[in-house]
């Protein structure tokens, strides 16, 4: 098929010139930047806790030849689908945000999730991207949208119990709580 829209045309045996646009599998060799699923506090949670999650993907641009002719892909993602491992998926239009602090730690975020059973997992991330070109007359938008993968992440979880002690247990474990 023909792809007049960027100035080149197909020149294949038997490809007719027909003017559609570019298509998402046109796009195929140009893999998007994925990025990482991020989980804090460093891989791990606590039951009954909310353990924050969050995507590094960015908006970013690639070179290359698409018909023998230059040009420019941009990548922006639109949306993320958070699967937790527990059989809980969210897709959101954020990517979410790290902790900043240690008075943000263990806080509820946009993309936080609460594990309910002591079960290590496996959380996964797919990030949607749209694409646009450039020929060197101007961006336009390519239809549709690509999922991609990120790395999956293990996520070991653990059960904490609050117990009132009479001082500090290693100085004194024979303490009132401590034993």
């Amino acid at each position: 098929m023909g792809r007049d829209c960027i100035g080149a045309v197909d020149n294949r045996p038997g490809a007719a010139d027909v003017g559609q646009p570019i298509t998402m599998a046109d796009l195929a060799q140009f893999r998007p930047i994925v990025g990482e699923l991020v989980v804090e506090p460093d891989g791990w949670g606590v039951v009954g806790t909310p353990t924050n999650f969050y995507a590094t993907a960015e908006t970013h641009t690639m070179p290359g030849e698409l018909f023998d002719t230059p040009i420019q892909v941009r990548w922006t993602p639109t949306s993320y689908v958070f699967d937790y491992g527990d059989g809980t998926e969210e897709t959101s239009e954020a990517s979410g945000t790290a902790w900043s602090g240690t008075e943000e730690s263990w806080t509820e975020t946009a993309t936080s999730h609460v594990y309910a059973a002591r079960e290590d997992v496996t959380a996964s991330l797919t990030v949607v991207f749209t694409a646009e070109v450039d020929a060197g007359g101007g961006w336009f938008v390519v239809p549709g949208t690509l999922p991609v993968a990120a790395p999956s992440v293990g996520v070991k979880l653990f059960e904490v119990d609050t117990v009132l002690t009479n001082g500090d247990c290693m100085a004194n474990p024979s303490a009132a709580g401590c034993s």
